[in-house]
């Protein structure tokens, strides 16, 4: 298997066993790019062997859908099984596609979600060419010093979610999804306060803003818009110097925001402006990939 096979696998099977839950009635996830390993190992061996006897293992592996078979044989799970494809909003549409099944039926069903994404070498080496990293790449954690400067750094990751339409058990509800397509800085700001008025709260009512800043010039507007109209009583913290740039890095930080919810504290690695909120009620999380995709996500603890 490759990396992002055993990733996402492990993964899934883990969220899973923490749920305390063997079978799903449903597996649904998102990727940017599938796996890349294998889908750069298949082309390599079929220029190699001129497109003939080639072992078709790589080719199998490296269809956006096997992880999504792989859970489904690991659990004997012969329910709705979907995988989105879709660069930046992959993850959301898993999300958004869960939150639709689940208002579906008034029974008590688990959804299993999630999104992996990785990097080769290779993808590094294409990306670079159009600007995509920082030049030279600095240390992580460094990241938000170099933000007047174009480009970003690599990342990659695989989270997982057991969903259910019962709040028993539950760390935290998914209020709200929403996603902007080459929308401007205004028309994301006009969004972010229309989602917040259709759950009767303002930006000022957030206990935690958390930002998918990557350290990008060309991609600070709107945070920047974002942290002017946050009061004093929000945190603003990011997460991509944790993580890296990639497509479902949006998974990465919805698992950090249960955990935020889990600890009612903020590690002081996270914080950018340290707010007067007591406890974690409200997350809202806005990230914003590459190719000028936003995504707004509204969690609430239970």
């Amino acid at each position: 298997m490759s990396k992002l096979l055993k990733m996402g696998i492990s993964c899934g099977m883990n969220a899973l066993q923490k749920a305390g839950i063997e079978q799903p009635q449903a597996i649904i996830t998102g990727t940017g790019r599938g796996s890349m390993v294998d889908t750069e190992q298949f082309l390599v061996s079929m220029i190699a062997n001129g497109e003939e006897a080639l072992t078709p293992t790589s080719f199998i592996q490296s269809t956006y859908n096997s992880i999504n078979g792989w859970l489904a044989l690991q659990t004997k799970c012969t329910g709705y099984n979907q995988t989105y494809v879709n660069r930046g909003a992959s993850f959301e549409l898993a999300l958004f596609d869960a939150q639709m099944l689940l208002n579906e039926t008034n029974e008590n069903m688990h959804v299993l979600v999630g999104c992996f994404d990785e990097i080769t070498p290779d993808y590094v080496k294409v990306k670079d060419k159009i600007g995509y990293w920082k030049q030279p790449a600095p240390a992580n954690t460094d990241l938000y010093q170099h933000s007047n400067t174009p480009g970003t750094i690599a990342g990659e990751g695989a989270a997982f979610f057991t969903i259910t339409n019962k709040k028993e058990n539950g760390i935290c509800s998914l209020e709200a999804v929403k996603m902007l397509q080459g929308a401007d800085t205004a028309e994301v700001i006009t969004n972010i306060n229309n989602l917040l008025a259709e759950n009767n709260l303002n930006i000022s009512d957030i206990d935690v803003l958390l930002c998918g800043m990557n350290g990008d010039s060309r991609q600070m507007e709107a945070y920047d818009q974002l942290s002017d109209l946050a009061s004093d009583h929000t945190t603003i913290a990011n997460f991509k110097h944790l993580c890296g740039e990639y497509d479902t890095s949006s998974g990465f930080a919805t698992w950090l925001a249960t955990e935020l919810f889990k600890a009612q504290e903020i590690p002081g690695i996270l914080v950018a402006r340290k707010g007067r909120h007591k406890g974690i009620k409200t997350i809202l999380l806005v990230n914003h990939y590459i190719l000028n995709s936003h995504s707004i996500m509204l969690l609430k603890s239970l």
